[in-house]
């Protein structure tokens, strides 16, 4: 196969990879929206400055991403309650040894406190997050111009994960964020792939531009469409849907999202047509407040978290006509919060695991907002001055120009 090295550039469009890129192509992505991308790729070829900074940083981490080893489950050191290292494994990141048995056992408590044995080679958290990130932002930089090796990789490093009998995960969570001496899953185990809506949308991608196969693409659908089995059926799954917290909304992010992917949209309207009245008005003050978060140790982070998979949510709601952006708890929510970033003097929620907000964590958020809504987002002018770097930037991309224009 011949060989591209150059990214987008103008020279760029001299040395075109072997995947179908063009400026057209289109992918029905779920989470990103495919024309912020193509205003991103045009202004990336215009030699647009106000996205270098996050482009730089993409390729710098689409490089690392290159030599990283493939990922599986397998690899963990650990070996999970069924015998079988296909199956999925984490801990609890809050739980401790207990001080007062001779074993640690059981482990207690510590809200705000990760415990360093959750990150690691023996447990599976870390690694997929990784594995996420990777295919993600693999596929970015090659739908920005980089060589074809970019997508290869991040075909190899998706069907590693999902697809390839002696390494793939099963699709479920019976033994997601266990403690020792308590439990082997639970509910909130869910929570660990929270982001695998990053390789739905670059399996998408890919394509798109002609880089993964059809039969590859069907096979990751089902793979999706059995995990939504398990979290219809689990016990453990049922009883995180029935949480009134950021656990019960990316419940509902989750099983949307796999459900589009994996076809069944009839199943995804339903759900989304009960978001309003289940997650925002039981979860949001009409001053945009969301108690049970700022009940936290990390009130701001929570806050900021449950935002991103209610904004999330009201991405889909738009590809199957449920209007949740225009609910004025989320708008308010977001406003809320903002406002708390914008003025920080007056945030009395500080606490000694967070003695102050960190608005960084809003930004996918604003983002999605501002194009959603149409409406300026004034915490997006500071951000960009210390985050220009964020990929974000590329995905939901400003008008050119800043806030104002």
């Amino acid at each position: 196969m011949k060989r591209r090295t150059c990214f987008l550039s103008i020279p760029a469009l001299l040395c075109m990879p072997r995947f179908g890129w063009s400026a057209e192509v289109a992918a029905p992505l779920l989470t990103i929206d495919p024309q912020g991308l193509a205003d991103t790729r045009h202004r990336l070829l215009a030699g647009d400055k106000q996205l270098a900074s996050a482009y730089a940083a993409l390729k710098a981490r689409a490089a690392k991403a290159l030599d990283a080893p493939l990922r599986s489950v397998v690899d963990k050191t650990m070996t999970p309650p069924s015998g079988s290292r296909n199956d999925y494994m984490s801990m609890g990141p809050y739980w401790w040894p207990n001080p007062a048995s001779a074993n640690g056992l059981p482990y207690v408590r510590r809200d705000g406190h990760r415990n360093p044995q959750v990150a690691g080679d023996a447990l599976d958290a870390e690694r997929m997050q990784a594995m996420g990130r990777d295919i993600f932002e693999l596929t970015l930089a090659h739908h920005f111009g980089a060589d074809d090796r970019h997508a290869e990789k991040a075909v190899s490093a998706l069907r590693h994960w999902f697809l390839e009998p002696a390494t793939a995960m099963h699709p479920h969570l019976r033994f997601g964020q266990g403690i020792p001496g308590i439990v082997e899953g639970r509910a909130e185990g869910l929570i660990d792939t929270r982001n695998l809506w990053m390789v739905i949308d670059a399996a998408l991608l890919l394509r798109a531009h002609g880089a993964l196969s059809e039969a590859d693409l069907t096979a990751l659908r089902q793979w999706f469409s059995e995990f939504t089995r398990w979290m219809r059926t689990s016990p453990t799954a049922r009883a995180e849907d029935a949480a009134e917290n950021n656990h019960g909304t990316f419940f509902d992010m989750q099983f949307v999202n796999y459900l589009l992917f994996a076809g069944e949209e009839a199943a995804a309207k339903e759900r989304l047509s009960t978001v309003a009245a289940r997650r925002f008005a039981r979860q949001i003050e009409p001053d945009g407040r969301m108690p049970r978060e700022l009940a936290r140790t990390k009130p701001f982070h929570y806050s900021a978290f449950n935002l991103e998979a209610m904004t999330h949510l009201a991405q889909y709601g738009r590809l199957q006509g449920v209007d949740l952006w225009g609910d004025e708890r989320l708008q308010h929510a977001i406003a809320w919060l903002q406002g708390m970033a914008l003025t920080p003097a007056e945030w009395t929620k500080s606490t000694s695991t967070e003695p102050h907000p960190e608005p960084e964590k809003m930004l996918s958020t604003l983002l999605m907002a501002r194009q959603a809504l149409g409406k300026p987002q004034p915490l997006l002018e500071p951000l960009f001055k210390q985050n220009a770097d964020a990929v974000d930037w590329l995905l939901w991309p400003m008008p050119a120009g800043g806030e104002s224009h």
